[in-house]
């Protein structure tokens, strides 16, 4: 599970993990020197009982449609010979806007970690006084769900991805980014990939997934907030790229039963999750578990060493 491979920001603070070019591809050519790479329709296949596949396989994918998975991945993974799954929230190709993570990690990067958490606490007193949100985020869940960070980091960003509502959370992003950091339309112009990237990627032989339409948790969501972001997230790939058998990833991997049965209904075939732990094709459908990019070096590392045992 990728999201990031870019070259470090531009500003004084780090507010992003991810991965360099070089960095991704050192690791993409570690992984090809142990597993045998798989695209999405064989992995499907395979999970189905239609295929074999070799059981030291990888199956490469990348969540939130960064322009970098056009722009520097995809060249990279074609000249290797490997096809990877691109999961695109959809409300990026339908409104040239910065979603909120995403903004966060901007903030994060132009203010250092004290500056931003007293940003927070400022932004927070003025749109919603009489809530104390900050002392509402729940610390073990933020350090399970944010485990590369260091523990105040994580806390901050599960306030922001998880505690706080949606559209709190939003206008609050909006205040702060505009305020540090500038125009959210216009880092958002410049942040996403489009409509003819992702077809020409397809075309390529890569697989576009749903990745929900507006980039929330799902199992955050009212049954109804759910069913309909989802089904607008199938409905626009479809008007977009045309007709296809696809699958999604969970946003923030927040998911629910109603969230399942919203995606198989909506035609979602699988669905991905942040769980980490080794696919099998035997996982149920739609909670597929991925191995997260800082870990796939300690993975590789611990399958070799059972290979040869």
């Amino acid at each position: 599970m990728y999201h990031y491979v870019r070259r470090r920001m531009a500003f004084p603070h780090e507010g992003v993990i991810g991965l360099t070019p070089k960095q991704f591809e050192a690791q993409i050519d570690r992984l090809l020197e142990n597993f045998q790479p798989l695209d999405w329709i064989t992995f499907v296949a395979a999970c189905a009982g239609r295929r074999e596949i070799p059981a030291r396989s990888f199956l490469l994918t990348f969540d939130d449609g960064l322009i970098e998975h056009a722009d520097t991945v995809v060249p990279i993974l074609d000249r290797k010979g490997i096809r990877g799954v691109f999961f695109v929230p959809t409300s990026v190709l339908t409104a040239e806007r910065l979603l909120p993570a995403h903004a966060m990690h901007l903030l994060l990067a132009h203010l250092d970690f004290d500056g931003l958490w007293s940003e927070l606490a400022w932004g927070l007193s003025r749109l919603d006084p009489d809530e104390d949100w900050m002392s509402r985020v729940d610390r073990h869940k933020a350090e399970a769900m944010y485990h590369y960070e260091l523990p105040r980091r994580a806390h901050m960003k599960y306030l922001l991805s998880m505690t706080l509502p949606t559209g709190l959370r939003t206008e609050l992003v909006e205040l702060l980014f505009e305020k540090h950091v500038g125009s959210l339309a216009r880092w958002g112009k410049h942040w996403y990939v489009s409509w003819e990237q992702l077809q020409e990627m397809e075309k390529s032989g890569h697989t576009i997934g749903g990745h929900g339409h507006s980039h929330n948790p799902l199992g955050m969501m009212s049954p109804d907030e759910a069913r309909y972001d989802i089904h607008k997230s199938a409905a626009l790939l479809n008007d977009g790229l045309g007709h296809a058998v696809r699958p999604m990833s969970y946003p923030f991997g927040s998911f629910s039963s109603k969230a399942f049965e919203a995606a198989r209904n909506a035609g979602f075939v699988q669905a991905f999750t942040t769980k980490r732990a080794p696919a099998t094709t035997g996982d149920d459908s739609m909670r597929i578990p991925r191995i997260d990019t800082i870990h796939v070096d300690a993975e590789v590392d611990k399958q070799c060493h059972f290979a040869r045992a």
